[in-house]
């Protein structure tokens, strides 16, 4: 955790019930409902959200108004 940092740690914690979901549909022949992709969607949302490198991406770059002498 001293090198990955909590950030990266959540972002593994919350891949749990999408993990858990998706071993449900191979092994037991479970079938999803409209809730379940409802959360996923959410999950997804909220790990792009923590992570923050996809939205970096998107960010403009703002440029100065002022020249530096």
């Amino acid at each position: 955790m001293a090198t990955a940092g909590p950030t990266n740690l959540l972002l593994v914690t919350l891949l749990i019930p999408l993990s858990a979901i998706l071993l449900g549909i191979m092994v037991l022949g479970e079938r999803l409902e409209w809730n379940a992709f409802v959360g996923m969607g959410l999950i997804f949302i909220g790990l792009i959200a923590i992570d923050g490198r996809l939205l970096k991406r998107f960010k403009r770059k703002e440029t100065a108004w002022y020249y530096e002498i």
